[in-house]
């Protein structure tokens, strides 16, 4: 189910960092039923079918992302090998009571072997795990520890689940494309 682990992706006080400025800036836009935070300016909206429109191909944008967050990017790209290309990435929070949403995070008819790199970035562990559902059953539970990384199958059926902490907000991003 989990392609791997790796527990302490980021160290406590870059954590501590990238938590302190999510849980304290003004960007956060609810969004089909997530709270999304944009760390690049100018991304154009990519296609799923159309690798001209992956952020891939738009580094200027990507490169627009404060050096904490590009730091964030490189090292998933170090970890995911040169063969990797992003697609996209969401940075996602989620509150207490906020449904969680099965879904994957690419189609399934698409060819090829799309990866998930999800990162929770809460500082203290919390509810609201990832669970995983394979033929209507759910088969793994991800519990979100500080700074872990997990990667899967971008094709898995997963959802986030909301804290059940009130006045707090569940933080994690995933980058997903292709490794070609």
């Amino acid at each position: 189910m989990i392609e791997s682990t790796h527990y302490n992706f980021i160290y406590k006080d870059w954590l501590q960092l990238l938590s302190d400025e999510l849980l304290n800036a003004h960007g956060w836009v609810f969004r089909q039923k997530f709270w999304r935070y944009y760390l690049a300016q100018g991304l154009q909206p990519y296609l799923e079918s159309n690798a001209v429109t992956w952020y891939h191909n738009q580094t200027d944008a990507l490169y627009t992302m404060a050096p904490q967050w590009r730091k964030l990017f490189d090292k998933v790209y170090e970890l995911a090998g040169s063969n990797f290309q992003l697609m996209r990435y969401a940075l996602t929070g989620q509150t207490q009571n906020q449904q969680p949403v099965l879904h994957t995070d690419v189609s399934e008819n698409l060819n090829g072997c799309y990866k998930s790199y999800l990162i929770y970035l809460n500082t203290v562990a919390t509810q609201g795990s990832t669970d995983f559902v394979v033929d209507n059953k759910l088969v793994h539970q991800e519990p979100p520890e500080p700074g872990k990384l997990i990667v899967f199958d971008s094709k898995i059926l997963h959802c986030g689940n909301p804290p059940t902490q009130s006045d707090f907000l569940r933080l994690s991003i995933v980058l997903h494309g292709i490794h070609t």
